[in-house]
């Protein structure tokens, strides 16, 4: 028969046993809260960034290829329009020398 020592010891194990679990299931909840909620905080950060989209990295080429065919038009534009005024420098020069 276990004396009243034993009995007491067994017991405060018990005891100690309970408040560990409940303490560490209040732990783990409270650790899945944090898990949860900082999930949500970074869904709701990537939605709000969109340079971090793939969309956004699939289409930096074709905006790239934009700009330059953009700026290649603007040279040939450029180009022709120098290439008029020298043509119409020297049309009006030889008309002055006629005169």
């Amino acid at each position: 028969m276990a004396t009243t020592q034993t009995n007491k010891r067994r017991t405060a194990a018990t005891k100690r046993s309970t408040t560990a679990k409940k303490a560490a299931g209040t732990r783990a909840r409270a650790s899945a809260a944090r898990s949860a909620s900082r999930a949500k905080t970074n869904t709701k950060r990537s939605v709000r960034r969109p340079t971090s989209s793939s969309a956004s990295k699939q289409a930096r080429p074709v905006i790239a290829q934009a700009e330059l065919v953009g700026a290649t038009v603007n040279n040939i534009v450029q180009t022709g329009v120098t290439a008029g005024s020298k043509a119409a420098a020297a049309v009006t020069k030889r008309i002055a020398n006629l005169l």
